[in-house]
């Protein structure tokens, strides 16, 4: 780049290449730096000063114009005036932005067809999850994506999880989503109290495993582990043949006889 740094009107380095981050040619930035020194100037002045050759510099000027970096007079002879770079730069970010913005929408528009369209052999729906930290982050997951409404069987070995999952029921409770949580009748005085702050609370006393039901079309049933520390089991599917399935299973406990209505 053929920029002067030895005299007083030097420009960096650094300067430099973060202009041509922006877009700017090597022709460019000496334009510009030249009309922010002469203020208004023909395009011959601008030449002369940049030491740029007169073939090129109506080139590098509409091409600043473009981008917003200079305005022009439409005088006998055309007059350029570089805009502050405040603005200009500001002009190039608000464009920049706008352009990602409509490369993002069109790269998500198409990849989210190929993923909605691929077929329902390469989609694998159903999972198993080992442990407690791989179930917990799912459920944490699961009930993050709720909309409508949440069902919820709490077996023992999910209780010491509450204060956890606490503050996601919470924000559920605050978006309007429904939510019905069944648990055993072990749970305290005060782990009673949070859950029926956030969710219509009924108990028995007997709970066979456990599990969550999303909007009846995600679903995390807890299975029996090993003897091994950290060895819990469950499935995560968005099967809806098994989700519904659980929701009536669920249901059915709801109401069952056995089962009571915490206040």
């Amino acid at each position: 780049m053929q920029v002067q740094r030895r005299d007083s009107m030097s420009f960096s380095e650094r300067a430099l290449a973060a202009l041509e981050e922006l877009g700017l040619t090597g022709t460019e930035i000496k334009a510009y730096v030249s009309l922010l020194r002469g203020g208004t100037m023909t395009a011959n002045d601008v030449s002369r000063q940049a030491r740029i050759p007169y073939s090129k510099v109506y080139q590098a000027l509409e091409s600043l114009h473009r981008k917003g970096w200079v305005d022009v007079q439409k005088s006998r002879p055309v007059i350029f005036t570089a805009r502050p770079p405040d603005a200009a730069i500001e002009e190039l970010k608000s464009k920049y932005d706008t352009e990602r913005r409509e490369k993002e929408q069109l790269a998500l528009k198409e990849l989210m067809g190929i993923y909605e369209n691929r077929g329902e052999q390469e989609k694998q729906d159903i999972w198993i999850m080992r442990g407690d930290n791989e179930i917990i982050s799912r459920v944490k997951n699961l009930i993050l994506n709720c909309r409508n409404e949440m069902l919820i069987a709490l077996p023992p070995q999910l209780l010491p999880f509450t204060d956890q999952m606490m503050p996601l029921l919470i924000a559920l409770k605050e978006r309007g989503v429904k939510s019905l949580i069944l648990t055993s009748t072990s749970p305290d005085g005060k782990e009673m109290e949070s859950l029926a702050r956030v969710a219509e609370l009924k108990t028995r006393k007997t709970m066979y495993g456990g599990g969550l039901i999303s909007d009846a079309r995600e679903v995390i049933l807890l299975l029996a582990g090993g003897e091994q520390v950290n060895s819990s089991l469950a499935i995560w599917a968005d099967h809806h043949g098994l989700a519904s399935f659980a929701k009536d299973y669920f249901e059915f406990l709801w109401n069952s006889p056995g089962t009571n209505k915490v206040a």
